[in-house]
């Protein structure tokens, strides 16, 4: 995962525009005022992909862009080595930023789908919330 500090203070990410800071992954997800709005997939180093989440509270509602490997953990089930990019079964999710479905193709990029699922469902995918 990648660590930042500041004022030599360990944190997971901070907004770039209100300077909230979130000291743990589980601080992040668990916030309720961020919203998972996206995902730019890297078909070379499926690491380096990104997540694009909205800090709604008033005020800020700036983007904020994490590296898909500061998630992938988070998905311990089956993956698949083979993938399917461009063929008849891809569903060519991964090329819609603002699609967030699980793909039912047995491929080696869908369980980036099943972390979108998890992430959604871990910090309340920020839509029952009102900013404030």
């Amino acid at each position: 995962m990648n660590k930042q500090y500041v004022n030599d203070a360990e944190v997971f990410k901070e907004c770039p525009m209100c300077r909230k800071i979130w000291k743990s992954r589980e601080a992040f997800l668990n916030d309720c005022f961020l919203q998972l709005e996206g995902y730019s997939a890297d078909f070379k180093i499926q690491e380096k992909g990104l997540f694009y989440f909205t800090h709604r509270v008033q005020g800020c509602f700036s983007t904020i862009a994490l590296e898909a490997r500061d998630f992938l953990d988070l998905y311990t089930g089956e993956k698949y080595p083979e993938s399917k990019m461009g063929g008849d079964e891809c569903s060519r999710f991964c090329l819609e930023r603002e699609n967030l479905e699980r793909c039912p193709a047995l491929c080696e990029f869908a369980f980036v789908r099943e972390v979108i699922q998890i992430i959604k469902e871990r910090h309340g995918d920020g839509t029952d919330s009102d900013p404030i």
